[in-house]
């Protein structure tokens, strides 16, 4: 029992000490954009318009970049290392964006869990409105497109041919 007490005060005294920790997001909210938002919305956007029945696969991977998209809305919220990115998270309309993003990606999730193609379809328009609504408010001079990507990016793209495609 008194190690049970002990362990307990150890683990609160860490958890303590994290919350008064600063750490901060130690790249750019771009990179943050190009690597994990973009790429993860290119599945959301890719697979919903795929005219042919989805596949296991496809479902999972929908659930997985889901996932990363709506944790992805919260952490740019943090800012990071980029020049305005301290200055964004101040404005309620990059609040709104970001949970918009979010709320779209949960959408998304849902809709692969349910492998409703209708739903994902809704949730993919939603996430480009926030995604597009955000640029063009924050970066209108920075297209939503062709920054950086990563250079393997196209071959990930594996997941969408099928058996006897090119």
């Amino acid at each position: 029992m008194l190690a049970l007490i002990a362990l307990s005060m150890a683990s609160g005294k860490s958890a303590g000490a994290a919350e008064n920790q600063d750490f901060p997001v130690p790249v750019s909210v771009n990179a943050l954009m190009v690597t994990m938002i973009d790429h993860s919305a290119h599945y959301i956007w890719d697979y919903a318009a795929l005219e042919d029945r989805m596949l296991e696969e496809e479902w999972l991977a929908i659930e997985y970049y889901s996932i990363q998209l709506a944790a992805a809305g919260p952490l740019i919220t943090l800012g990071g290392t980029g020049e305005l990115d301290n200055t964004w998270p101040l404005s309620p309309q990059w609040l709104g964006y970001s949970m918009d993003m979010s709320n779209a990606a949960m959408k998304a999730l849902n809709a692969a869990r349910l492998q409703d193609k209708t739903l994902l379809e809704n949730a993919g328009d939603e996430l480009l409105d926030s995604c597009l609504g955000c640029h063009r408010a924050f970066k209108p001079e920075t297209p939503t497109e062709g920054v950086i990507h990563d250079p393997f990016y196209d071959q990930l793209y594996h997941l969408f041919q099928r058996e006897g495609e090119l």
